[in-house]
């Protein structure tokens, strides 16, 4: 299966899910969403305050970890990707295939905020540190955390790959006049911006391994429920 069958089964999937038809449902995501999104800046504020780093922080909470810009894009994708049979041959696969891995990894992050969401809906909870805490315990999905954290280093390590071949940096570089001339530009934005942030890295690993360390150990306090209490502050 090609990279650009792949996404579309991953739209396809983002489209399905419930938030889209349900008011309430898709406030209280966008409330958990905001929530973990500072979440993540306050834990990681040594790393992501960094200069160098800067770009990377902002890659992961604007174009990683959904939200509104996440659904422009998926509209956009939405629209050009019966006719992206072209894009196979004006971009290299590769490329291609780091991105549709990136929308995945979206698409996940997505999915788990909104089953917290959903059973933060139906007890009537507002979104707050203890109850999300709650939320993260009732839902019971710590495996699949985990695999979210694992997909989000896999993305930043292949496209930090790409990044590193010349002929294939070349070749997405030359790619780009036909890419906007034909709408492809979101697809070929959201790939660029990973190659972006990852630039001013003299390696990805010293920005994902410690990102994905405390978010895993954070993943342990969270549901570890023989601790006599909960973490301090998700993770802070």
């Amino acid at each position: 299966m090609t990279a650009l069958a792949n996404l579309q089964q991953h739209l396809n999937r983002f489209w399905a899910l419930p938030h889209h038809e349900n008011a309430a449902l898709n406030t209280k995501l966008k409330e958990v969403q905001s929530w973990q999104q500072a979440r993540i800046k306050r834990t990681h504020s040594a790393l992501f305050e960094q200069p160098k780093n800067q770009l990377m922080a902002d890659y992961f909470l604007t174009q990683l970890y959904g939200g509104d810009e996440f659904k422009v894009l998926a509209e956009q994708l939405g629209r050009i990707l019966p006719k992206a049979k072209k894009l196979e041959r004006l971009a290299k696969e590769s490329s291609l295939e780091a991105g549709s891995m990136g929308i995945q990894a979206s698409i996940l992050a997505i999915e788990l905020d909104l089953h917290l969401a959903k059973w933060l809906l139906a007890q009537d909870l507002a979104v707050n540190e203890e109850n999300m805490l709650a939320a993260y315990r009732a839902v019971d999905e710590a495996d699949e955390r985990r695999v979210q954290i694992n997909n989000l280093k896999e993305v930043c390590y292949r496209t930090d790959k790409d990044l590193n071949s010349f002929m294939l940096k070349k070749a997405f570089a030359m790619a780009k006049g036909a890419a906007y001339r034909y709408n492809f530009q979101p697809l070929y934005d959201f790939i660029d911006a990973g190659f972006k942030a990852m630039k001013p890295l003299k390696s990805v690993s010293s920005f994902i391994e410690p990102f994905c360390e405390r978010e895993l150990e954070i993943i342990d306090e969270v549901h570890n429920t023989d601790n006599g209490g909960k973490p301090a502050t998700f993770g802070v």
